[in-house]
């Protein structure tokens, strides 16, 4: 008999189940699209149904139980999207549809908080914003008072699934609680919260740490799901900190980039990284450390707006007889960036009279520059990063992408099996159930699948064409000067 541990993701467009043994090997793999019907709502409303996530999520459980023994489940845990908030009435039932991590509405109730919670931010290292989930409750408190007045508990969107599966709504975990305003370093929700906002700590969550095990399956969900009753439940992550836990890079000084729409770096450190320009924000690590990470508005989008897809194989095939290339190039698909730096204003930039296989190739180049530039800036925020980094998303699907990054940022890159949110779950539910802690969880159910060594023939003129391109930045108050 061998232990299988689950994996659950509720993503904006549905819902992936995974089950993976104690050496990383996918046993079932199932997933489902929401009916994403739109109702009309206001602009910038993003908001779900919670009760859907779980009619999903419930029939992603039966399909993966189908195809393994459901006496070898071992553990269980959940991810979802970070701040995405729903407000239950006393038997835990939604009494709203839920407010979604990309929902506009509250931007002046962040203004207020970042007020009221000075303190706060300037002790994490960030600000809030409209994305916040803190900036959403007061929104609902402020403008829905009947629905507020009604709220027993409010949760995280992993927290109302981890509920579904155990009973308890009460409990969710680090990494979900920081945009709710909860302090990880003095473990505690600030006082100003319910003295001056009028939110009471009754109705906000009890955080612990992501993999600790706070209840088990229970008999009513095991009839809806076909879960044997009992298996333990453990507390869930954020889907980019999941994300994160399926690269392995978990232990300080390592770190990921995730090269998808957009260019997000996470990693690693003993200690907290303060921003004072608001570019990156810090989760707690399950073992005490920091999960800092910043999101770029650069990645995979230009891409995809800018080349037929249909040639992507064949400009990827000629892109490695161009590069390294001549020209500088910030492949910027929308206006504005916020991480390496932010510029609410700022605009890409390309060569201009070169053919398509030229462009493509600074495209591909330009994603690497601003990742090094990344990396550059964590480095100046005291950031360790190790020789190795662990990459995921789409982007990587591209080998010469992948061979220019690493050439461009001068470490090696490495690619791991199993890269999404479901399998850090797993993960996650096997590091405290069967393995000791996070780490040796990772060592043995991450597997790196091939690693890209910098090219030497391409360091030194990619040395030359990164200080090019800082320059440009400057030359556009982009950047500082003194960078």
């Amino acid at each position: 008999m061998e232990e299988i541990f689950i994996g659950i993701d509720i993503g904006t467009q549905g819902v992936r189940v995974i089950c993976l043994d104690a050496r990383g090997q996918i046993k079932s793999n199932s997933e489902t699209a929401f009916d994403n019907s739109l109702h009309q709502k206001p602009q910038g409303w993003h908001q779900q149904n919670p009760l859907d996530w779980w009619k999903y999520v419930a029939l992603c459980l039966r399909k993966s139980l189908a195809e393994i023994n459901p006496e070898e489940i071992f553990a269980i845990s959940v991810s979802s999207t970070s701040a995405t908030v729903c407000f239950l009435d006393k038997t835990y039932y939604p009494l709203m549809p839920a407010i979604m991590y990309n929902d506009r509405r509250s931007e002046k109730q962040a203004i207020t908080l970042n007020g009221v919670l000075k303190n706060l931010t300037e002790k994490m290292g960030y600000r809030f914003n409209s994305s916040y989930a803190l900036a959403k409750i007061l929104w609902v408190k402020e403008n829905m008072p009947q629905i507020f007045e009604k709220t027993l508990r409010i949760v995280h969107a992993a927290d109302f699934i981890t509920g579904k599966l155990t009973g308890n709504f009460c409990v969710s975990d680090y990494t979900n609680v920081l945009k709710t305003g909860y302090d990880l370093i003095d473990g505690k929700w600030p006082d100003e919260i319910e003295k001056i906002l009028g939110i009471s700590k009754e109705i906000l969550p009890e955080p612990v740490a992501s993999g600790a095990v706070i209840g088990v399956v229970s008999v009513n969900c095991s009839n809806e799901t076909g879960l044997p009753p009992g298996v333990p439940v453990a507390a869930g992550m954020t889907d980019g900190c999941a994300s994160q836990v399926s690269t392995g890079a978990v232990f300080p000084g390592e770190w990921n980039s995730t090269l998808g729409t957009t260019l997000v770096i996470k990693g690693v450190t003993e200690k907290i990284l303060k921003d004072p320009l608001g570019r990156i924000y810090s989760h707690r690590h399950p073992d005490g450390w920091w999960l800092p990470g910043g999101a770029s508005n650069t990645g995979g989008e230009c891409i995809i707006k800018k080349f037929d897809k249909a040639k992507w194989e064949s400009l990827n095939n000629k892109a490695e007889k161009i590069v390294p290339g001549k020209h500088i190039c910030w492949p910027l698909a929308v206006k504005g960036e916020r991480f390496p730096f932010v510029n609410p204003d700022a605009r890409g930039f390309e060569p201009e009279d070169c053919d398509e296989e030229t462009l493509y190739a600074a495209y591909l180049e330009g994603v690497g520059y601003i990742e090094k530039l990344a990396y550059q800036t964590l480095q100046e925020l005291g950031a360790e990063v190790k020789e190795i980094i662990r990459i995921a998303g789409g982007g990587t699907k591209s080998n010469i992408w992948n061979r220019i990054r690493a050439s461009i940022l001068e470490k090696t890159l490495a690619l791991p099996a199993n890269t999404n949110a479901a399998a850090g779950a797993a993960i996650l539910a096997a590091s405290r159930t069967y393995f000791k802690n996070l780490n040796q969880a990772c060592e043995n159910m991450v597997k790196i699948i091939r690693y890209y060594e910098p090219e030497k023939a391409w360091v030194n003129a990619y040395q030359d064409l990164y200080q090019k391109f800082l320059q440009e930045l400057k030359k556009r108050n982009y950047i500082k000067k003194g960078f």
